[in-house]
This record gives C-alpha cells, structure tokens and sequence, in this order.
C-alpha cells in the first residue's frame, strides 16, 4: 500500500516552484564525473565492504527484536565495546516530521536496548534539526530540534528507554570545535562540529532511506550534516560543484572517523520521492533495515533500496513530478541559501552540478569515496540474515544495483 504525505501546503509550494523554474536550464554546470571516468578507476582486489540486512514484514512481529539484532551483530563484532563505554547514537532529525523524513523510532528503541545488552554505560541520543526547523545563530535561535524529536515520536523512545537527550544548538554556539577532514578535501573554511561528540567513545548513525531533492538520496552518508554549526551550514550549501565531496568529508573528521562503528538505516518506510521532509511514502509489504562498519556498502544497500522503491511502489504521478524538480536543484539551492540567511546575493551562491538518478557507483560523493581508497571495490559483500518467500524480485532487483562492472 503507498502513501503520500504531501500536504496542500507543501504541494502548492512545489508546484509553485515547479512553474517558475520551468523555462530555466537545468544547472549551470553538468557533472564532470562520467561512466568513463569511474570505468577507468582501477578495481581493488582487497576491498570488499560488508553489509548486512534483514527483511522485515508489514506490521507487529514479536521476533522483531531478534531479526534487528541478528542483523546488526551480522555488520559487528562488537570488540569496540568495553562495559561501561559511553554510546552516542546521531538521529537524522531534519524536521519534526515522522519517519521516514527521521530516524525510525522502531529501530531506536532497539537499539538503545541492543547496546544496554552489550554493556554500554551512558547512552546519548540526539542531532540539531535543519535550518528550516530551526533556525540560530550567536544572537538567538528560533525553533527547537527538542521539539521536533518529540513531533518525530522519538523523545518519548529515548526517555521511555532511559537515554539521555542531546541536542547540539541547546548546548550553546561556543559548544562547537573548529576542524578540518583528515587528507585531502574540498573546505574552504574550518568546519564548527559540536563538541557533543567528545564525550562518547562510540557513535553510531541511525538513519533513514529517503530521496533528498539536491543529493538525491539521504542515509548514512549525509547525516553527518547534522554535526555542523549553523554557519558551516551554510557554507556546505555555498559548496557549489563540490556539495556532494563535502558531506561525504564531514565522516572524514578524526573526530568522527575515530569513533564512528556502524552505521544503521531502516527502511521499513522509504521517502521515495522529493526530500528530505516531504515526498511520497512507500511501505511495502517487506522493508528492509540495514547496518554496515562501512558507509561505502551502507550507501550503495540504501541507494538500490531507494531506487526500487520509486520504480515499483511509487506512482507515475509523484515520480515526475520529482523528477521535474531536481533538475532545478541548483535553482532551488540558490534560493533556500538566499531565503534561509537572507544576505547572501541570489546569484552570489555557486551553482550545483546535476547527478542523474541512476547507478550509485557514479553518484559524486561515492565518487569522492573511491578516489581515497585509490579505486573501486572489488564487490560490496551484501549479507541477508533471512530471505522470506517473496523477497526474491527485490533481492535480484538489489543485487543487480550494487553490483560493479569490471
């Protein structure tokens, strides 16, 4: 059964935008990085990411726990955990609204139970919500991503689960560190990454499968943003042609990396279309949740999740009316930098490079990925802990997309 979560509000903007763009070029710039160029990489015969995944069925289950941890301790062994360490588990909160636009309050139940297990100490949750929600700077803030966690249906997780709460605007502008990604990287300017993240030993990135209009997808990869301060925002989205490199850097952060153990995504629900806060919802009669050590084999799992849930659950309507947008992502861009900060020239704003919905090994920031590895993977390693009579057309359909040419 599909759903749509587009209200008349949201609808009405959309199109709005949809018709003042329509005679507009598609972008300034078209994308640099071709199938010849990621052809030519050389593939490496010792990378091989791993990533597992479980199929879960529509509705209640009382073995619901058990698959999501066999799925989990199917991606981990578990030997970074000392009892007693401390757990910071990063929500993807862009909105208050509810999953798929955030993190999934099913899997964050079970994981903060899943890591009590394990022996952690002191668990935190949190992230800071996006611009549109809320809104700060050293002079004041509007908005509370508190409050959007709650409109999300996951405070009352957290608290009902005796977590703890973080929320990095609450802990004030100076709570905030300047660093810069490890190696080689497209910032300009030192990156503002809360320094929340100093007091776990471990993170984890719990995530969500969603469409995203100017990346195309957003999962584990992206939620990174989610660290950064208000102004370094900004600039991400002043980034120009190297948008897609500098979210997939802010992983790169010692600060981050260091701690970083897996990352999780369920995609019980998946924001098919438009993102990151609105689109068409998918629920298929199967989701899927997974969880990898490896943001490479998460990314590629989620994208042919994605994708299969715009060709076979979304309807025509929504798909092209998504697809009419994000070409204008550049366009949109410029104007959510222009509207949000309100001192930025329109045109002052680098435009954005077009990525063609299609095969992820060509997406920019998996691109970005495989040049620091020095090529492409030998295979990504896709482990499903079940496979339900039924699931056989999503898992040839899946198996297809993260397969790589060599």
């Amino acid at each position: 059964m599909q759903k749509n979560q587009w209200s008349r509000r949201v609808f009405l903007k959309l199109t709005g935008i949809a018709a003042s763009t329509a005679f507009l070029p598609a972008c300034a710039h078209s994308m640099k990085t071709t199938k010849a160029e990621v052809a030519a990489m050389p593939v490496s015969d010792t990378w091989t990411p791993h990533v597992a995944s479980a199929w879960i069925p529509k509705g209640e289950h009382a073995d619901a726990y058990d698959i999501f941890k066999k799925t989990i301790e199917a991606s981990t062994d578990f030997t970074w955990m000392s009892r007693g360490d401390s757990v910071f588990i990063k929500l993807a909160l862009n909105s208050g609204n509810t999953f798929p636009a955030t993190s999934d309050p099913w899997s964050l139940g079970f994981m903060i139970r899943l890591m009590r297990e394990k022996g952690a100490g002191r668990i935190m949750v949190g992230d800071s919500s996006g611009v549109e929600s809320v809104h700060w700077s050293k002079e004041g803030r509007k908005g509370a991503s508190r409050e959007c966690c709650k409109q999300a249906g996951l405070l009352d997780v957290i608290e009902q689960n005796g977590a703890e709460t973080v929320f990095f605007e609450k802990l004030g502008y100076d709570a905030f560190m300047s660093v810069y990604p490890e190696g080689q990287h497209h910032w300009k300017e030192p990156l503002w990454v809360t320094t929340a993240i100093n007091g776990a030993d471990h993170l984890i990135y719990l995530a969500r499968v969603s469409s995203h209009i100017m990346g195309d997808i957003t999962s584990g990869m992206k939620i990174g943003v989610g660290f950064l301060r208000e102004d370094t925002r900004k600039a991400f989205h002043q980034g120009g042609e190297a948008f897609y490199a500098m979210y997939e850097e802010i992983n790169r952060i010692s600060a981050i990396s260091s701690k970083l153990r897996i990352a999780v995504s369920s995609g019980r629900k998946v924001l098919s279309t438009f993102g990151p806060d609105n689109g068409h919802v998918t629920e298929p009669d199967m989701g899927l949740i997974m969880s990898s050590e490896d943001l490479f084999a998460h990314e590629a799992l989620a994208y042919a999740w994605l994708l299969y849930n715009r060709e076979f659950e979304t309807d025509f309507f929504d798909v092209g009316i998504t697809g009419r947008l994000t070409k204008r992502r550049s366009f949109i861009n410029k104007g959510f930098v222009w509207y949000t900060w309100n001192d930025v020239d329109f045109h002052q704003t680098p435009s954005m490079p077009l990525f063609i919905p299609g095969s992820i090994y060509t997406h920019p920031s998996m691109v970005n990925f495989m040049k620091r590895m020095g090529g492409r993977p030998y295979r990504v390693e896709w482990e499903q802990v079940n496979a339900p009579a039924g699931s056989e057309k999503m898992t040839s359909y899946i198996n297809a997309k993260i397969a790589t040419e060599r």
